[in-house]
């Protein structure tokens, strides 16, 4: 009963600050899968692919994430390009029945399940760096909180970012170009994110339906600015120079 009321009372100060910052509440209970669908999705959906990264699907799984989590061998494909495509040269395990990038945009059942294992993964990795119902910029974190934040750095990324005291100077400053940010941006962007997912169970995760023009758009990455340069997605941290 204490851990319920607990919970409950990190849900009512989580979304009284998403209300306050953005205008609106966090519903509790909601589904996990339409916060994370809500940053990432983009116009396409669940078909959508980023024209700067091999970012794929409703969640935004780069080729290296989807090797991670058991879609794809890499040891005998070729890394794909950036932006849309069919991926020749990608060997797919079959994996949830997955056998091309195609067939994963059109099962939302595995990219469903795809978000499961990665968001358990990321929080099996950062449980150490939060402690739930902590503030944190003036924001009550929560595991829901703390996995949007993941899905977006990495475990790593945000592991570094905790160690900083969830500052911008846990942040890579060429990771906020990137997104045309500035560090500071790109810590405030974080914080919405935790927000965002303050109130939703991690483990909540199922088909998402959620129009994009229904999520705020302070939450949106910015898909069709004039200047975009390509952009860092789940997982992948690495030097824009490498690419």
């Amino acid at each position: 009963m204490a851990r319920l009321l607990a919970s409950a009372a990190i849900c009512l100060a989580q979304a009284a600050v998403a209300a306050a910052q953005e205008g609106s509440a966090c519903s509790e209970g909601g589904n996990y899968a339409d916060v994370i669908y809500g940053f990432e999705a983009g116009a396409d959906g669940q078909f959508a692919t980023n024209p700067g990264s091999t970012a794929t699907g409703a969640y935004q799984f780069t080729y290296g994430t989807l090797a991670s989590l058991g879609y794809i061998d890499e040891s005998a494909s070729k890394h794909p390009p950036s932006g849309a495509g069919s991926w020749d040269g990608v060997v797919w395990t079959g994996q949830d029945g997955v056998w091309s990038r195609d067939q994963f945009m059109a099962n939302m059942a595995a990219q469903d399940t795809a978000l499961s294992r990665l968001t358990q993964s990321n929080l099996a990795s950062i449980s150490g760096s939060y402690t739930a119902g902590e503030m944190i910029n003036g924001v009550p974190i929560s595991d829901g909180g703390a996995a949007a934040a993941a899905h977006m750095l990495g475990a790593g990324g945000f592991n570094k970012w905790a160690a900083s005291g969830f500052t911008a100077a846990g942040l890579d400053p060429a990771i906020a170009a990137a997104h045309g940010m500035s560090p500071d941006e790109y810590n405030d962007h974080m914080m919405r994110r935790v927000a965002a997912g303050g109130c939703h169970d991690p483990a909540d995760i199922q088909s998402s339906s959620t129009p994009v023009q229904d999520i705020p758009e302070i939450y949106l990455m910015p898909w069709a600015t004039p200047n975009m340069v390509p952009a860092i997605t789940p997982g992948q941290i690495r030097s824009l120079l490498a690419s």
